[in-house]
C-alpha cells in the first residue's frame, strides 16, 4: 500500500492477474517478457526493468492485458510527469496479408498457364509456315499486254483563266508575352510540398537496407518504404507511434533528440514497439 492509502501499480497488476487466473509464466509469453520482468513489475521495481520509457511501456502493456486502464497506472509511477515516452512492445499482426495466400500464388500461376500455352503455340505454328519456301507473283506487267502507242500531239496550252492563282497564307499574328509579374511553373517542375504540421520527431539513421513502418495516434501510416543502406530519414507527426523497423540491428533512432536503444524489443531481425507520450 501506498502513503496515500491507495494499492500500489504493482499490487494492483498482482491482484488483477490473481483474480483472473493468470500465472506469470502465462503472461510471461503472452507479454514476451521474462518471469522475473513479471515479478519486477507486481513488486513496484522499476529500476531493474531499465530506462523509465521501456518501464512504463511494460507496464502499460501488462495492464492492457489484465484489462485495466493503463494511463491512472502511469500517472502514478514515479518520474511520471517528467517522462515524456515511453517504449512499449508491440504484438505481432496475426493477420497474413492476401499477397502471401498459396491459393492466390497458385490461382495466378494457372492463369498465366492458360494465358501462355496458346500463344507460344500460336507463335510456334506461326514460325513453322514463315519458314517454308514463299511463292512468287508474277509482276502485272507480264499478266495485261502493254496498250498501244499514242500518236504525239502538240501540247495544248492551257487557257489563262484556268491557271489556278496561288494561295497568299496570312501571317500568325505573335502571341503576346505574359504580363510582367506573372511567373508561370516550367512543364514537369515539382510542386513544393506543404509543411509538415508540428509535432514529434523521429529520426532514424540506416547503416544497411531496412524496411520502416510508422504509423500516428490516428491510425495513419506516415512512412513505409524500404530504405537504403547509409540514409536516413524525419517522420513528424502526433504520438504515439506503431513503429516496426526491419534489420533492427543496423538502424539508430532519436526520438525528440533522444537516442532510443531497440535491442530489447529485436525478435530475429525485426524491432515492433510503440512510442508515446
Amino acid at each position: 500500500m501506498s502513503e496515500s492509502g491507495q494499492a500500489s501499480v504493482g499490487r494492483l497488476l498482482r491482484d488483477a492477474r490473481e483474480a483472473q487466473g493468470v500465472t506469470l509464466e502465462d503472461a510471461a509469453v503472452r507479454l514476451r517478457l521474462m518471469h522475473r520482468q513479471i515479478e519486477a513489475m507486481e513488486r513496484d521495481d522499476f529500476e531493474s526493468l531499465g530506462q523509465p520509457v521501456f518501464a512504463r511501456g511494460f507496464v502499460r502493456n501488462y495492464a492492457r492485458l489484465l484489462g485495466l486502464a493503463p494511463e491512472p497506472l502511469l500517472a502514478r509511477m514515479d518520474g511520471a510527469p517528467a517522462e515524456p515516452a515511453a517504449v512499449s512492445p508491440v504484438e505481432p499482426p496475426s493477420q497474413r496479408s492476401w499477397l502471401t495466400s498459396p491459393w492466390l500464388i497458385l490461382s495466378l500461376l494457372g492463369l498465366l498457364l492458360v494465358v501462355a500455352v496458346p500463344v507460344a503455340l500460336y507463335l510456334w505454328l506461326n514460325s513453322e509456315v514463315s519458314d517454308g519456301p514463299i511463292k512468287q507473283v508474277p509482276a502485272v506487267s507480264q499478266l495485261h499486254p502493254a496498250p498501244p502507242p499514242v500518236a504525239a500531239t502538240a501540247p495544248v496550252a492551257a487557257p489563262a483563266e484556268a491557271a489556278v492563282p496561288a494561295v497568299q497564307v496570312a501571317p500568325t499574328p505573335p502571341v503576346a508575352p505574359a504580363a510582367a509579374g506573372t511567373e508561370q511553373a516550367p512543364a514537369g517542375a515539382p510542386v513544393a510540398a506543404e509543411p509538415t504540421a508540428a509535432g514529434s520527431v523521429l529520426h532514424l539513421e540506416f547503416g544497411d537496407q531496412s524496411w520502416t513502418e510508422i504509423k500516428d495516434a490516428s491510425g495513419r501510416m506516415l512512412l513505409r518504404q524500404l530504405n537504403p543502406a547509409d540514409s536516413r530519414v524525419d517522420v513528424h507527426g502526433q504520438p504515439p507511434f506503431d513503429v516496426v523497423v526491419g534489420n533492427a540491428s543496423h538502424v539508430q533512432m532519436t526520438y525528440n533528440g533522444r537516442p532510443i536503444d531497440l535491442q530489447p524489443f529485436i525478435d530475429g531481425t525485426v524491432a515492433r514497439f510503440t512510442l508515446e507520450e
